[in-house]
């Protein structure tokens, strides 16, 4: 009497192999980690946000303070839109805050002198296209690393702030009535519907353009770039002269919200918005991010402000929280970089 086996034969087939994975079974599951952490940490700190301020402050989900946040964060979030462009592509941009500074000067002394709103406007356009030209030309045709070289424009736009200033501080209204604020459409303030509107078109030049494309391809390999046949010059001189022209509109944003210019109008802006970029999921080494998740950074970073001040809690703790959570997001990036570069070495 013969007995079956499970040899392979006609009929017979044999299981597939186990799944391997090139690291491991271990290196795999800290991987997912790693990723569903990057993916749910914004969305768990802004819940936590919410959860938390609206428990210690009962003005905090009123209709009109959550309005005038949306209102108050138009500077910060254009920076960061245009922001997030520069740093997709790995580089970054210290000098956008005092960028801002210098030109509410130049925006308040024109407005002063009684120029008509338009070419006020316009004239804040231009600056900032040279502002952003300038960091462009230094880092994509002179090969400045990105860092030094607006390290360098944000030491001369704050001394060129200074001497405008020249201790004399320049007040003046919006450039626009609705750059306040109180002009709205329905519920909602119009200059909220232009920051909006600015995302969204961003959000379609990254997904759907060549140009968008050209953006993740030099932040992931901008020698595999070059190769490819993108004008790696080119596009990051682009993309800075983006950021510039946002800049131009949120120097007349910020001289709209603080009515203003002294001498250090700007600073805090820089670190804010790259801690909104970062927070918000863009790879600090480029070639990962979203402009949408940007958004979510800036909502972030201007809920925390606003909780902390209805909470009473000392303004202080503001850019200690900040900070922690700008080292966390970098970590964790970090972490997923190591990992998926151990990954891809093992293929």
């Amino acid at each position: 009497m013969t007995t079956l086996t499970d040899s392979p034969g006609r009929g017979a087939s044999t299981p597939p192999p186990a799944p391997t994975t090139p690291t491991g079974g271990a290196g795999l599951s800290l991987y997912r980690v790693v990723h569903l952490v990057q993916v749910w940490l914004l969305p768990a700190l802004l819940v936590v946000e919410f959860v938390a301020f609206s428990l210690l402050s009962p003005f905090f989900l009123t209709p009109q303070n959550l309005t005038n946040v949306a209102v108050n964060a138009a500077d910060l979030a254009l920076i960061a839109a245009g922001l997030t462009l520069v740093i997709l592509m790995g580089g970054i941009d210290v000098s956008t805050g005092f960028a801002v500074g210098m030109l509410s000067w130049v925006v308040a002394s024109l407005m002063a002198a009684g120029q008509p709103p338009i070419v006020v406007f316009l004239a804040a356009l231009a600056g900032g296209a040279v502002v952003g030209l300038l960091n462009g030309m230094l880092t994509a045709r002179l090969a400045i690393p990105s860092i030094v070289a607006t390290l360098g424009t944000s030491a001369l736009f704050q001394t060129g702030l200074f001497a405008l200033w020249n201790s004399r501080d320049i007040f003046s209204t919006p450039v626009f009535p609705f750059l306040s604020g109180g002009a709205r459409l329905g519920e909602l303030p119009i200059l909220v519907l232009i920051v909006l509107a600015v995302y969204l078109v961003l959000h379609l030049v990254l997904t759907r353009t060549t140009f968008g494309r050209s953006i993740y391809a030099i932040g992931s390999n901008v020698e595999a770039a070059k190769l490819s046949g993108i004008n790696v010059r080119r596009v990051r001189v682009i993309g800075s002269v983006i950021l510039g022209l946002l800049i131009g509109v949120a120097a007349c944003t910020y001289l709209a919200r603080v009515g203003v210019v002294q001498a250090s109008s700007g600073g805090e802006l820089t670190m804010l918005a790259i801690a909104s970029v970062v927070v918000g999921g863009t790879s600090i080494l480029g070639g990962e991010g979203s402009v949408l998740r940007t958004l979510g950074g800036v909502v972030f970073i201007v809920v925390l402000d606003n909780g902390i001040v209805l909470a009473g809690v000392p303004s202080l703790w503001n850019g200690l929280i900040v900070g922690f959570v700008i080292l966390v997001a970098v970590s964790i990036n970090g972490l997923a970089v190591i990992i998926n570069a151990r990954k891809k070495r093992s293929l």
